[in-house]
């Protein structure tokens, strides 16, 4: 078997996130421990206990929840599972989502509407936002904070009269819970963390119920990788350290990048306002090439970069986040910004952005 290596970071503008430092370092030991069963009286099993209430407990300050609102499962689908059918399985109530969410979400509403129960899908403009204000009183909202293909963030919800999903699963901010919630959704990915866990939040005031079949007092099965949910706490304690500066940061490269590319690749469309949009992601239109071709081509430099769909079966079919904000299905690019991207980085992405652009064009 060759040697695992990993991408250049430098030259990676995907949306993937390499594990940070400190679970990297700590993995091993993680898994070391994490076999063990730790409803058992064993000293090793109390060790592991206590390290797993010790991670919970940072993992729920670190999001601004309380701990006993915390539920771990083993995957990202199966969370916006628990979380939707949780909310919706036995409401009558209308379900009101944005055109943008997740291709998940938009099942989940086509089965509530096929089920004669009323669907409000909010539409938008480009500018990506919505108006949720506009949901009935009386309704399950469905609120992304952040959109992972375009980078947009939505306003918090001013309103207590309607029970709330909220998906921060893309959020920069981990703790940009809206005032008024029901349960909310996390992804350790988002924050360097490892993949295969995902967190829910559900409010000891929640309308949200149990999807599952009675068991005990259990809200959800109960299983997850206990080395997974450890990491993760280490990934969310790192994420959030310096987070301000970081974000600083982060906002001056995009608003770089976005100038670079404006002046030096001619028709493109820029996806978003750099001054309410998640400094982390940048998505564009550029008229006359196709994204999968543009894609394959800064690959062979080594330059990786997102085309299409961020949540589609394809990762290269259309967006239909960029559809529903009114942009072509041509020419769709996504890049991300890490906190390790340096100026020289972003010079050698526009550069060689610039010249496959201009090469694609000749031959179109």
């Amino acid at each position: 078997m060759s040697p695992i290596t990993g991408p250049e970071i430098s030259r990676d503008f995907a949306s993937a996130l390499p594990l940070s430092e400190t679970v990297c370092a700590a993995m091993d030991r993680a898994f070391e421990m994490g076999w063990q069963d730790p409803s058992k009286l064993h000293h090793d099993s109390a060790k592991l206990r206590n390290l797993i209430e010790e991670s919970r407990e940072s993992i729920a300050t670190n999001l601004g929840v309380e701990k006993s609102s915390l539920e771990f499962v083993g995957e990202l689908g199966f969370g916006y599972w628990a979380a939707l059918s949780g909310a919706l399985k036995n409401s009558s109530k209308t379900f009101v989502h944005g055109a943008t969410d997740r291709q998940v979400v938009h099942a989940f509403a086509r089965e509530h509407q096929s089920s004669g129960k009323n669907l409000m899908t909010l539409t938008c403009g480009r500018d990506g936002l919505f108006d949720y204000q506009a949901a009935p009183s009386d309704s399950w909202v469905f609120w992304q904070a952040t959109n992972r293909e375009t980078g947009v963030e939505q306003t918090p919800l001013l309103t207590s009269a309607t029970n709330v999903i909220a998906d921060l699963t893309a959020s920069l901010n981990p703790q940009r819970l809206p005032k008024s919630w029901d349960v909310a959704l996390w992804d350790p990915r988002n924050f360097a963390g490892p993949e295969g866990t995902a967190i829910l939040a559900i409010n000891s005031e929640s309308a949200w119920r149990s999807p599952i079949p009675p068991i005990d007092k259990r809200r959800l099965f109960g299983s997850f990788s206990k080395p997974l949910l450890i990491l993760t706490a280490l990934a969310l304690e790192d994420w959030v350290k310096d987070s301000e500066s970081k974000k600083a940061k982060l906002r001056a490269l995009n608003e770089r990048v976005r100038d670079q590319i404006k002046a030096e690749i001619p028709d493109v469309s820029l996806v978003g306002d750099s001054s309410a949009t998640d400094p982390r992601y940048l998505a564009m239109v550029i008229k006359g090439v196709i994204g999968e071709e543009l894609l394959r081509q800064l690959d062979k430099q080594g330059i990786k970069v997102d085309a299409g769909s961020a949540c589609g079966a394809s990762a290269l079919s259309p967006s239909h986040v960029l559809e529903a904000m009114g942009f072509s299905q041509d020419g769709q690019i996504r890049i991300t910004l890490k906190f390790t991207h340096t100026e020289s980085d972003l010079d050698k992405l526009v550069k060689a952005l610039s010249e496959q652009v201009a090469e694609l064009r000749k031959v179109s």
